[in-house]
């Protein structure tokens, strides 16, 4: 009686958990995108004292996690090892340290920390365990299936409820941002937030959730003793005509943001998405049906770009000319990389750090705050080597997430899009900073947990979660 009453508890809190997680993915981007410090801090706040209730509540009760740390122990210390980096930076710790590695041109002092702003790195530590707990969170709403595909499609409307919310702005508030008039990217829908690439991202990895739904009802194996599946797949409780539709208000609204990467990501996210879709639900796919459906697809995209299109086709005249701008940025980026090497120059320190370095022909006119790369952006405020780390921890997920594909788990379609969302983060972040976002990390993560939930089950295969 004692474990079945347990087992109920730790049911309804993840299910308390997930309604939790999800306000924070849908509030979170509507404050410019949650961008500012003092929405990292009430979202951390939120998260924070959420999970003292809920861990307080399983150990009252002496129910144990689903999800148990020692399933994603190679995660576990990973992320510990970069926030303990972190701290480390901010402490006094530099004159312990040969002068070599803290190298800033000009002669200038580094100071007494690796960080040349503490107070900025405090906050990416903040940030950083936010997501940890975040990523914790929806690993333990994930161990229950049916829970991981609701949950999963809750995340998929509440990009379509961003996406409407910028089409409002854009189009009845004559391109407004929070109903105000925007002061920068006229002319691109950017909903909640400021850069037209990072709602770009979040539209994308959206796009992603949506393809991965429709997929695992189009490609799943029929039933015996059921209705036609034309039928079923219109008008049954798995229908797609909604889901269409929402992809249709994100798809929209991705080509009128102007992003061309994002465009880009998306495109490469969604196809991936809709093809391990097809394969994991077993269903041959003959060159006729593969032709086929990618016409299909092809026509999708030209309507798209034709009907609400124009500027995002016009910006691609000047792809060359951008390419040559982040070349010549991309450049100087490495040889700040190459000063501090092992120690990097602090968590979110970039934009003090740069001015050291920027010159011709990096135009003067541009605040260059951030690297417009998450990947130098890693390796320029923590070295190469803790820079890394986040890297090394994606490719473990992804690692596990062909695995759970190969064992061919057809009833939850997070796993898929946990798949196509790092391939929209891959592909974007090489050229811009939308995963430096908060409210385009916390979808990233939640989706990223949704996918792991497989490993749970698993362990623990007749436990109600």
């Amino acid at each position: 009686m004692r474990g079945t009453a347990s087992s109920t508890l730790r049911y309804r809190l993840n299910n308390w958990s997930a309604g939790v997680v999800a306000a924070v993915v849908l509030l979170t981007p509507v404050a410019l995108g949650g961008n500012r410090p003092a929405i990292w801090a009430l979202s951390a706040l939120c998260l924070f004292a959420w999970s003292v209730v809920y861990f307080a509540r399983l150990g009252l009760a002496e129910a144990h996690l689903r999800a148990t740390v020692s399933i994603y122990a190679v995660l576990a210390w990973l992320f510990w090892i970069l926030a303990g980096y972190m701290v480390l930076q901010i402490l006094p710790v530099a004159d312990l340290l040969p002068s070599s590695w803290l190298y800033l041109p000009g002669g200038v002092d580094p100071g007494t920390r690796i960080s040349l702003t503490p107070g900025d790195t405090l906050l990416g530590l903040l940030r950083w365990l936010s997501y940890g707990l975040m990523f914790y969170l929806c690993l333990q709403i994930a161990a229950n299936s049916s829970r991981s595909t609701a949950f999963l499609k809750v995340l998929f409307w509440i990009v379509v409820a961003h996406a409407a919310f910028g089409l409002l702005l854009f189009f009845e508030f004559e391109d407004a941002i929070l109903f105000i008039q925007k002061w920068a990217y006229r002319g691109s829908a950017t909903g909640g937030f400021v850069n037209r690439n990072s709602y770009a991202t979040f539209l994308a990895i959206g796009a992603a959730i949506g393809a991965s739904l429709l997929g695992n009802t189009l490609f799943s194996p029929r039933e015996t003793g059921r209705q036609s599946r034309l039928v079923e797949t219109l008008e049954g409780k798995n229908g797609v005509i909604v889901t269409v539709a929402g992809c249709l208000i994100i798809g929209v609204t991705l080509a009128l943001t102007t992003s061309r990467m994002g465009f880009a990501a998306a495109v490469c996210g969604v196809a991936v998405v809709l093809l391990l879709s097809a394969w994991q639900g077993q269903r041959h796919l003959s060159i006729r049906a593969l032709s086929f459906g990618t016409v299909a697809v092809a026509a999708l995209l030209a309507a798209l770009l034709f009907l609400y299109g124009g500027s995002l086709v016009e910006r691609l005249e000047s792809v060359e000319s951008s390419a040559n701008v982040r070349a010549d940025l991309y450049w100087q980026i490495w040889s700040m990389i190459g000063d501090r090497p092992l120690l990097g120059f602090g968590g979110n320190s970039f934009e003090y750090a740069y001015p050291l370095y920027h010159q011709a022909p990096v135009n003067f006119d541009v605040v260059w705050d951030k690297t417009h790369s998450t990947y130098l952006a890693l390796w320029t405020d923590h070295g190469l080597l803790f820079g890394s780390i986040p890297l090394v921890m994606i490719g473990w997920c992804l690692f596990q997430l062909i695995g759970i594909l190969q064992r061919r788990q057809v009833e939850d379609p997070a796993t898929v899009a946990a798949f196509g969302a790092v391939v929209v983060a891959a592909v974007h972040s090489t050229v811009d900073f939308s995963l430096e976002i908060q409210g385009v990390t916390y979808l990233f993560v939640a989706v990223l947990a949704a996918g792991l939930g497989p490993l749970a089950r698993r362990s623990r295969p007749a436990e109600k979660a």
